[in-house]
């Protein structure tokens, strides 16, 4: 009844830490926040990801899929800082 509510708890837990202290960080050198809240989000995950892939997939594959998440910031890097208005 309860699978994966540990998973779930981990996985969210450490992307609201990681976006927390990425707001922090961001409005001590002078943002809004916005920022630090998107780039803490986006390693959050990735590290989030790769604590709970360790446990279930191995080294490799856990690899893959931190590599695929942090893929993902320069993409929205570019986007934010060419294409967003």
């Amino acid at each position: 009844m309860f699978d994966g509510l540990l998973f779930g708890f981990i996985d969210n837990g450490v992307l609201a830490i990681c976006a927390l202290l990425g707001i922090d960080l961001d409005k001590k050198f002078a943002g809004q926040g916005i920022n630090g809240a998107l780039y803490g989000a986006l390693f959050g995950n990735a590290l989030s990801d790769g604590i709970g892939a360790i446990l279930d997939f191995g080294w490799l594959i856990t690899f893959n899929i931190v590599v695929g998440c942090l893929v993902v910031i320069p993409l929205v890097y570019i986007y934010t800082r060419f294409f967003r208005k």
